[in-house]
């Protein structure tokens, strides 16, 4: 008996977070850098995180998942790859720790994928679906929303050469 509560708990847990995860990874065009390259890769990224979203309530769409989550992990190498450049251009005083950011959600990216590609048969749907959308999360409203909004701030007109308005806030 209290297996199944304890069950029941956690499914009710995992409902919530998958019904509530497309909220949170909706396009917003307050969420635009003002670059118009990256602003049409970001919202790609937020539209592929969407559509995961809605795949992972099915085993049945299994395949379809991963499908997205490789055109995900394709979508963000070359996005990369892009803001780098971007960055590179402006000068950007925090390129390094931004470029650090990049090559470990890449290489958590790649971990993700070699797990999925070694699925098999296991009834672990939910589970795996979880991890996928919980690194989608993290590039999507983590990285994006949080990073890639301080180096908006530096592409803005005469900003640059006030480097302490890159620096992220630190609260009061």
């Amino acid at each position: 008996m209290q297996k199944k509560q304890v069950y029941t708990r956690i499914s009710a847990i995992q409902g919530l977070a998958f019904n509530s995860l497309k909220q949170l990874i909706s396009w917003s065009n307050d969420f635009k850098v003002d670059q118009l390259q990256i602003d049409t890769q970001h919202e790609s990224l937020f539209k592929l995180a969407v559509e995961v979203s809605e795949l992972s309530r099915s085993p049945a769409d299994k395949d379809k998942l991963i499908t997205k989550f490789e055109e995900f992990g394709i979508l963000l190498d070359e996005h990369f790859r892009d803001e780098e450049d971007v960055l590179v251009e402006i000068g950007y005083p925090m390129l390094k720790g931004h470029r650090a950011e990049h090559k470990a959600l890449l290489s958590e990216f790649k971990f993700i994928r070699q797990r999925l590609s070694n699925w098999g048969g296991e009834p672990a749907f939910q589970e795996k679906a979880f991890v996928v959308l919980n690194f989608m999360l993290g590039v999507t409203v983590g990285h994006i929303l949080h990073s890639d909004v301080n180096y908006a701030r530096c592409m803005q007109k005469d900003l640059l050469k006030q480097a302490d308005i890159c620096l992220p806030d630190h609260g009061p």
